[in-house]
Formats: structure tokens, C-alpha cells, sequence
């Protein structure tokens, strides 16, 4: 079955030429979960601890109708919950989509508490000084994948791959993932576009919204990449004396 690329399209092939077998790369599906492509989704990985009504579960253990605590919005109501699991030999072949490892107190005072493994594209709370004078914002989400190379922050390699996951709520919210501040998924157009059509059709019964409006609006400001790229630079230039998760 042909798969999208992350425009939309499909890839077409010309009958006239010759083709061969190269390999099937399988992404196992959780049962309670539907398929997507993870590689522009922000997801957790398997044994994340959330911090929910009833105290942290991991996210594996979260469904729909579950309360979790959010940043701004008190105790919220998952409205929908995805899941896949990529092999070590998907991570080999597509390393887009291996996860970035936080080490705990990575990005400030017990923070993460205990090492924090999510997807490339999963952004955290950042709170700091450096990121006011930049970007005039306290407060901002920075995807992980633009902060590796900062002391306790690197792409990871999970000898046996890395179960994904990932939350939906009424809104894009700001959750306690092991003591660190992160998003839940937002269903912007790229990550809309990198699910299946069954996972779209799943999330736009919910939302209708969304198939005929603009994306909706982010917790916080999203830095580009080029805005991140510029913040990591000046966090490394800072020799570490400030954190980014700062007590502002």
C-alpha cells in the first residue's frame, strides 16, 4: 500500500522500468491504539510516567476519558490516545524517527526528574532568561531533536526500538511527564498530515473543526527550527550558567 509522503502526495513509479524487492519494515501496532507515522508526531516512549489525577502512571497504561494534570488548564480528559511500535531495525533504516534521550536535571534542577525518552519532534517547555531576551517569551516549546548536542541531550538507540505514544486533548496542553513540562500532541497540519487516514478520520470525528479551520492555537509559542538552533547556541555559549527550565 503506497504511504504518503509528509505533503500529501504518493510516490508514483514508472511501469517501464525495472524494479526488485529490498526488505518489509513492520511497525507493530498497539491493540488499543490506532497506526500513524511517527516521525512528525509528538509522542512519549513506552514507560513515560504522566502525572494524572491518580498520581504518575505511564503512558501506556493512559486511554481516552483518563484525567491528566495540565500546565494551564488543571485536570483534562484524554480524548484520544495513539501508539506504534518501531524495531531497532526501523530505527537503523529511517533514524529520523530515534528518540531523544533527556537525562534527568538536563535542563534545569530536577528536570526531567528521571530520564525523559521521547520523539525527535516532541517539544518541552522551555523557561528561561535567554529565551525572553530572544524571542520576548518567558515561556516557549522547543522540539528535542534541536537541543541534542546540549550536555545530558542525544538521540538514542534502544537495542530493542522504542514503543511510541501520544495524548490528544480538547486543546494543546502542557503536561507533567516525568517532573518535565511537555506538550500533548497538536494537531497542526504536519502532524495531521503524518498520521493515517484512519488515525485523521478518528481525530476529525472528535474535532471537526479542524478539517475546515486554521490550525488551532499552540499552549505556547512554537520556535522554528532556526529559532531553536539559535537558542541552543546561545545555551552553549552560556557555558551553562543558566538552565533552561529557570525558576523566572
Amino acid at each position: 500500500m503506497p504511504v504518503a509522503r509528509p505533503d500529501g502526495s504518493y510516490p508514483t513509479f514508472d511501469l517501464s522500468r525495472p524494479y526488485s524487492f529490498a526488505s518489509v519494515q513492520t511497525i507493530g501496532l498497539l491493540d488499543n491504539a490506532t497506526p500513524y507515522v511517527p516521525a512528525a508526531v509528538p509522542c512519549f516512549a513506552a514507560g513515560t510516567l504522566i502525572q494524572t489525577a491518580r498520581g504518575a502512571c505511564g503512558v501506556e497504561t493512559l486511554r481516552p476519558g483518563d484525567l491528566v494534570l495540565t500546565r494551564d488548564h488543571g485536570v483534562q480528559t484524554v480524548r484520544w490516545a495513539g501508539g506504534a511500535h518501531v524495531s531497532a531495525s526501523g530505527l537503523e533504516e529511517r533514524p529520523n524517527l530515534r528518540p531523544i534521550l533527556i537525562r534527568a536535571g538536563a535542563l534545569g534542577a530536577n528536570v526531567p526528574a528521571r530520564d525523559l525518552l521521547v520523539s525527535p519532534q516532541h517539544r518541552v517547555l522551555v523557561r528561561s532568561r535567554i529565551s525572553h531576551r530572544l524571542f520576548r517569551d518567558a515561556e516557549v516549546m522547543v522540539a528535542a531533536k534541536h537541543l541534542v548536542g546540549l550536555p545530558g541531550i542525544a538521540a538514542a538507540d534502544p537495542p530493542g526500538g522504542v514503543t511510541y505514544h501520544h495524548l490528544l486533548f480538547d486543546r494543546h496542553e502542557i503536561i507533567l511527564s516525568e517532573g518535565c513540562w511537555t506538550e500533548s500532541l497538536y494537531t497542526g497540519p504536519q502532524a495531521l498530515l503524518s498520521l493515517t487516514p484512519a488515525a485523521r478520520r478518528e481525530i476529525l470525528g472528535l474535532f471537526p473543526e479542524l478539517a475546515s479551520g486554521g490550525p488551532p492555537a499552540p499552549a505556547r509559542r512554537l520556535l522554528t527550527g532556526r529559532e531553536a538552533r539559535q537558542l541552543a547556541q546561545r545555551q552553549q555559549h552560556n557555558g551553562g550558567a543558566r538552565r533552561l527550565v529557570e525558576a523566572i
